[in-house]
């Protein structure tokens, strides 16, 4: 007997930080490979120049470039998770409150590429 529930016990240990980490995450976005996605599965990436909590410091030509990952206008906070104004009154979702962006050449499932350009991490 206890053989047979030694498995179960260490699964749920093995299984319960990535098991929180998704509950705590806004609909659709997931980990993947130690690095959020967002719904389609891309990889989602921070910017080394976002330093103030709560604000995006990529707009006009970055954030055409680096498009952002947009909350809904009811997102709400949960867990590490935020949501951050911007410019035209839309919502930004931020990890850890570091904004987060999305990078057009990557694709679904594969890994990111973005950070080849720079200032851009991918998100963990």
């Amino acid at each position: 007997m206890r053989s047979a529930i030694l498995p179960i016990i260490l699964a749920g240990v093995l299984l319960a930080p990535s098991l929180a980490a998704a509950q705590a995450a806004p609909s659709g976005a997931k980990l993947a490979n130690g690095v959020w996605t967002d719904p389609a599965g891309k990889p989602l990436y921070t910017y080394d120049n976002d330093t103030m909590k709560g604000m995006s410091h990529c707009e006009d030509d970055c954030a055409k470039a680096w498009p952002p990952f947009l909350a809904g206008p009811k997102a709400k906070p949960t867990g590490d998770w935020s949501v951050i104004g911007r410019e035209g009154g839309v919502h930004q979702w931020a990890y850890k409150d570091k904004p987060l962006y999305t990078f057009p050449a990557d694709k679904p499932g594969q890994p990111g590429q973005g950070e080849t350009a720079g200032k851009f991490k991918l998100a963990k």
